[in-house]
């Protein structure tokens, strides 16, 4: 097969992947990534002289996923991380499993085949204790308007498990202060709804007076641009609270904003929150996502994962033994009934 043919195979590719993801409604930064992995897949392929999709063995995807986990990062010179790798290697399955539905390919030669990640790092993201998270918050000068805005978004992080991403993104109009809800524009195109707390609705309201009424504006903006327009970046967010940290002498590597998220779902959980309402909460696609993202395990969760158990609760669906068995695993206890 010669390379014009070949460029028109993966052109083909590309056009069904990109009528699949916009049909699922993806966002663009979503699509470009997924697009621009599998664009290096067809490059490793073309590389070693595979021209044509469906000439590809389990073999050649085994020896992809040996070249994967030998990546660099560019940023850090090291081996790319365990989620860098999944979200990679997930692409290509999406590759396969779209052109096998199609019908371009006879068989997904993906399925079934395992990828072994590289083993956790060590360092774990701690999470605040309720009394170092309510100390933290109370070193924040609210009586500057920086300090008014720091106080208000870390109030909200910490009210409602979000990402820094997203409360960075958030727009007047995601708001309801009536009924203490917002609208967040999560990972992958999956908006949610979700509660904020007494104490967030106190500040929110404080911050944003006189301007309730401007519904396009973002909630939360640089004081360095004059109009007011622009939303403050999420690494801009994280810097604040880093700086928030090392002021007052609490600074650790494990310590983030990301930690403020895991406070506010370990806390849930530690209270007594079932994991499926966290998992909505933080918008993870599963509750194994949820389980590991607490570190919280042993026998509080599981008390707690039996008495919010789907078998035996109304709220929701029954789940089978497979379900089961992966949440063992995730969660380090046996017995699940």
């Amino acid at each position: 097969m010669n390379m014009s043919t070949t460029i028109s195979t993966n052109k083909k590719a590309v056009d069904i992947m990109q009528i699949e993801l916009h049909g699922n409604g993806y966002g663009e930064k979503y699509k470009k990534t997924i697009l621009k992995t599998q664009k290096h897949f067809f490059n490793w392929a073309e590389e070693r002289g595979i021209t044509d999709l469906r000439i590809i063995t389990k073999k050649d995807i085994y020896h992809y996923q040996n070249d994967l986990l030998a990546l660099v990062s560019k940023q850090t010179g090291k081996p790319l991380a365990r989620a860098t790798l999944s979200e990679k290697y997930n692409a290509i399955k999406m590759l396969f499993s779209v052109l096998y539905r199609t019908g371009i390919l006879n068989e997904n030669i993906t399925s079934g085949i395992k990828f072994d990640l590289p083993k956790r790092e060590s360092l774990k993201r701690q999470a605040f204790s309720e009394e170092e998270m309510s100390e933290i918050l109370e070193k924040i000068n609210i009586n500057t308007v920086t300090g008014l805005r720091d106080r208000t978004i870390f109030e909200l992080i910490y009210s409602s498990g979000l990402r820094v991403s997203e409360v960075s993104k958030l727009t007047i109009r995601d708001l309801c202060l009536t009924r203490r809800e917002m609208l967040i524009r999560g990972k992958f195109a999956r908006d949610r709804i979700v509660p904020f707390s007494k104490m967030a609705h106190s500040y929110l309201s404080l911050y944003l007076k006189g301007r309730i009424n401007n519904k396009d504006e973002p909630v939360f903006y640089s004081k360095r641009n004059k109009n007011g327009k622009q939303a403050l970046k999420s690494g801009s967010i994280s810097r604040m609270f880093s700086d928030l940290l090392k002021k007052h002498n609490m600074k650790k590597r494990e310590l983030s904003t990301h930690s403020i998220r895991h406070s506010s779902a370990s806390q849930l959980l530690n209270n007594g929150a079932s994991i499926r309402h966290v998992q909505e909460l933080l918008g993870h696609r599963n509750p194994e996502t949820t389980a590991r993202y607490t570190h919280t395990q042993g026998e509080k969760l599981a008390k707690i994962f039996r008495k919010y158990h789907p078998q035996e609760h109304d709220l929701f669906d029954a789940v089978d033994d497979d379900y089961k068995r992966r949440l063992e695993s995730v969660l380090g206890i046996k017995g699940i009934r």
